[in-house]
């Protein structure tokens, strides 16, 4: 595709960085970069990723919004006040990392020259019909049989599954790296110094829980998304593989040279690390930066609906959201807290006392000896 520039038009340049999938090339970008990725249907956790990394635009070879789901990735981005333009077709996927191009429009060009032309996204194009989420439901019955056949037995009766070492009875907190998790870490820490809960990291939530100071018992996902730094301070790493035998982030652990383990089962890495803390003995599981409902689901996608749905039925009543643990946590008074309280409680008591007859009686040789002591020691001095 090749045609002449528009002079109308304002253009922005920048290097691209290229990847297929969202978070490992947010992991790659540095400010003003421009992302190329080729996702239908962007999803929140991606978009919250690439914000995170500053792009000054996203260009999407996909639509970021095709109408069969309620993807809430563009919202994302246009909250952000990046540029997308989707649907730019496979044109935009040769182009080398590194390469300089320039956006006008929903037109890009290298070296001058038009290479594809997209839809520059506005908030308009957000207000589209998205299809009844009994639609993408739809099939969902079906897959449950096949889901069940391949990983129910780890999901649900947790076969083949990690333990956990030194869990006991206390809660586990599972840190994700979503955009509401540093402030509900942050809400959480009063309830973490008097639970003691053992903590995991899912993800890119390594760095988030390293930025915020907290130790690590374990990390669960994809090691690409997370810093040395952040592997290294975990005491447990967890790698998840997929049906297709592939386990992201496990190559570099290998170079590493980190002990780590694995549990084999479809989804994501949040999936895996429910599963695993299900199968604890946890007294409860809290977690950071996760939200629940349909839309959450719907933004997922069909292919992840089973794993979403039977992770958390296996983590059962005990599963519960940071946002609740905060809201219902209440101090226990600590020690100076009561000595306080019982040293103001009795000056009280001798200030009524002192108010009647029979009580300035008995407290005055109590007064006359305070006294004595007092002059005695301003004599001394």
């Amino acid at each position: 595709m090749s045609e002449t520039l528009s002079q109308d038009a304002r253009p922005r340049s920048g290097r691209v960085r290229i990847d297929d999938r969202p978070k490992h090339l947010a992991t790659r970008l540095e400010k003003s970069d421009i992302a190329v990725i080729n996702v239908a249907d962007l999803d929140r956790d991606s978009a919250e990723a690439l914000v995170a990394a500053g792009p000054s635009a996203v260009l999407n070879a996909q639509p970021s919004l095709t109408g069969r789901t309620r993807a809430m990735g563009p919202t994302v981005i246009l909250d952000a006040g990046i540029t997308l333009v989707d649907d730019l077709g496979q044109d935009i996927m040769p182009l080398r990392e590194g390469q300089e191009v320039t956006l006008v429009g929903g037109k890009v060009l290298l070296d001058g020259t038009v290479i594809a032309t997209g839809n520059a996204v506005t908030r308009d194009d957000l207000d589209v019909e998205v299809a009844d989420s009994a639609t993408l439901f739809a099939g969902f019955e079906g897959a449950i049989e096949d889901y069940l056949a391949k990983d129910g037995a780890t999901v649900l009766r947790g076969a083949n599954v990690p333990a956990l070492p030194r869990v006991g009875d206390r809660p586990i907190v599972l840190i994700t790296g979503s955009a509401e998790a540093r402030e509900e870490l942050r809400a959480l820490a009063r309830w973490r110094a008097e639970a003691a809960p053992f903590m995991i990291a899912v993800d890119s939530g390594a760095d988030v829980a390293l930025a915020a100071h907290v130790p690590l018992d374990a990390v669960i996902g994809d090691a690409d998304l997370m810093s040395e730094k952040a592997i290294r301070s975990a005491r447990t790493v967890i790698v998840r593989v997929g049906g297709d035998g592939l386990a992201p982030g496990a190559e570099r652990l290998d170079k590493m040279g980190v002990v780590y383990e694995s549990v084999v089962m479809a989804g994501t890495s949040l999936d895996a690390a429910m599963v695993v803390a299900a199968h604890s003995s946890a007294s409860a599981i809290v977690t950071v930066g996760v939200s629940y409902g349909e839309n959450e689901l719907v933004d997922a996608g069909r292919a992840l609906v089973a794993p979403a749905f039977f992770s958390r039925l296996a983590a059962g009543s005990r599963l519960i959201g940071a946002r609740g643990v905060a809201a219902t946590f209440r101090p226990r008074p600590r020690g100076w807290t009561l000595v306080l309280l019982a040293l103001v409680a009795i000056g009280l008591m001798g200030v009524a006392l002192w108010s009647t007859p029979w009580g300035h009686d008995l407290l005055e040789p109590v007064t006359s000896l305070l006294s004595s002591l007092t002059h005695f020691a301003g004599g001394t001095l």
